[in-house]
């Protein structure tokens, strides 16, 4: 059977936590990044993550580094909508703890590294008041419903998603000769997402007084269920009535007005009464009732029965739309986990020239094919319509699978040693997302998202130094990629730190960063009533974070 949706709830709970990097990929992966924000052509243990290949490049020894970062983001999304209550919308992303742990041993030519990172996600989005996209269905039954009384709602909405993608990775470096190093590795990552939230207490602000929602729909469907029947009924008789006059008109009685057949004696005069107030009733005039013949009355009989059954029909779709929606106007709860794997095949070249005074990383991470399955307890999918026969239809079904592959990337660094003082780096970044399985990639991606970022260090003394960093960030997406909990946006980024040597063996990092996004203006419409309304969607966000970390090396030093 064919299903049946009111699609009153379209919340696309995708959720995009990604910090630095692209859609999907954090590169914010150690304190040393946060002090400078480059960190593509490290050569330290940092460089388990940016420039593996480049490991070869330390001390033999033992390497270890942990460092934490904080970070907190807020969103806000400003939408148009006439009928919404209040058009901001503002929500928290936070995550106080955001770890990395690398583990390094170099020997000779081979470097073995392994770390443990949130390569992905990290946080949590808690919009205490909802989100626009699923209080505008709620508002537009004030629009749709202004004709029977409504001209307000209330309701009681908070959604709030997770998002974490814990990345695994070992890999071995080796240097080919004093100016080529190279690395192949593997990163097992686990992606496990939660959303809950409500939608309670929906209620219509009506003449007669404030009421729930789901009460004054269920009551609009009977009203037009009966008046369905009404409809139906008047068909069915207008239908018989034409009927009745076809034998007139088997005997030759077609060009006969009703007081003609009536003098003929083929009519009673009740009939004849019978008839004209039929015609009355459908808004026709005595004086044109009088000159129409058995034919016309037939034609307008039919005529009337077609016109009927087809109302009867709109109103039973409307009475079925209104019962539907009340359904939807229930209190409503969601709470769905998701969980999935993948692996990302990883390959990494170092060239170094001048003495090590010139350092170029590169770096390529193959596409991650993860999908994610719904573990839903039962009711809690957020239902967003029905099927034929009355069961819902959630938009998280339990065992429903979700695609979240995270693209591939291309990372090129080069850091260059200006004098025993001063060294810069430079770094690009480049995410192949149009590549991915996402749902409407091709209509939501137009290009690739690219970073380009430029940091310096400024070694003050043998045991401390002091370093800072820009990053920008230009994303790939169309308008039509944008949603109140996923968007993306261009930004510009700042960060300073430093590190200063506690010990021959211990390093201490500090750093932090501030991120501005250039906000965006998305156009869009939502039916009311049949009838498109226009509005506005601004998407803006700030974001601020703070890093400490230590490394530590147990190995000969260098004399």
């Amino acid at each position: 059977m064919k299903k049946f949706t009111v699609s009153l709830f379209s919340l696309l709970l995708a959720v995009n936590f990604a910090f630095a990097g692209g859609l999907v990929t954090n590169t914010n992966q150690s304190t040393a990044w946060a002090r400078m924000l480059v960190r593509d052509a490290s050569t330290s243990v940092d460089a388990a993550y940016y420039n593996p290949a480049g490991l070869t490049k330390l001390q033999d020894g033992l390497y270890i580094s942990f460092s934490n970062q904080s970070i907190f983001q807020t969103q806000t999304v400003t939408n148009s909508f006439p009928y919404l209550n209040n058009p901001v919308f503002k929500g928290t992303v936070s995550a106080p703890v955001f770890p990395d742990l690398y583990v390094v041993y170099k020997n000779k030519r081979w470097a073995f590294s392994a770390g443990f990172m949130i390569i992905g996600g990290g946080g949590s989005a808690d919009f205490k008041k909802g989100i626009p996209m699923a209080e505008m269905p709620i508002s537009s039954l004030v629009g749709a419903l202004g004709s029977t009384g409504v001209k307000g709602y209330s309701v009681d909405m908070a959604v709030k998603g997770t998002s974490i993608y814990y990345g695994l990775q070992a890999g071995a470096s080796f240097a080919i000769s004093d100016h080529v190093s190279v690395y192949a590795g593997l990163r097992y990552v686990m992606v496990k997402n939660a959303y809950t939230g409500h939608i309670k207490d929906i209620r219509l602000q009506t003449k007669a007084g404030n009421f729930r929602a789901d009460t004054v729909l269920n009551q609009l469907g009977r009203y037009l269920r009966y008046n369905a029947g009404l409809a139906a009924g008047a068909s069915t008789q207008y239908k018989a009535a034409g009927d009745g006059i076809t034998p007139l008109l088997d005997n030759g009685l077609g060009g006969a007005t009703i007081s003609q057949a009536e003098a003929a004696g083929a009519i009673t005069a009740d009939q004849a009464t019978a008839m004209t107030n039929a015609l009355l009733s459908l808004g026709i005039p005595q004086s044109q009732i009088d000159a129409m013949t058995m034919t016309q009355i037939q034609t307008t009989y039919y005529g009337a029965s077609t016109k009927y059954a087809a109302t009867a029909k709109k109103l039973t779709v409307q009475s079925i739309q209104m019962f539907g929606g009340a359904r939807l106007m229930r209190d409503q709860e969601i709470d769905v986990h998701q969980s999935g794997n993948g692996i990302t095949p990883i390959l990494g070249v170092n060239l170094s020239f001048a003495n090590d005074n010139v350092n170029i990383g590169i770096k390529y991470e193959f596409k991650t094919k993860i999908t994610l399955t719904n573990s839903t307890p039962a009711g809690k999918g957020f239902v967003i319509g029905m099927n034929a026969d009355g069961s819902p239809i959630e938009m998280f079904p339990n065992g429903g699978k979700v695609n979240a592959d995270m693209p591939a990337m291309l990372s090129v660094g080069a850091k260059f040693n200006l004098s025993k003082v001063v060294s810069i780096q430079a770094g690009y970044h480049t995410y192949w997302d149009s590549k991915t399985g996402w749902e409407n990639v091709k209509t939501n991606i137009k290009k690739n998202s690219q970073e380009f970022g430029l940091g310096a260090e400024f070694n003050v003394t043998k045991n401390f130094l002091l370093s800072c960093g820009y990053l920008h960030t230009t994303t790939g997406v169309n308008p039509s990629y944008q949603s109140d909990l996923s968007y993306s946006l261009n930004t510009n980024t700042i960060g300073a730190g430093g590190a200063f040597k506690l010990s021959k063996a211990l390093t201490f990092q500090f750093g932090g960063y501030v991120v501005k996004y250039q906000s965006q203006t998305v156009p869009g419409t939502f039916d009311v009533a049949g009838t498109p309304v226009a509005y506005t969607t601004k998407y803006e966000k700030n974001l601020w974070g703070i890093s400490v970390g230590l490394d530590y090396h147990l190995g000969k030093k260098k004399k």
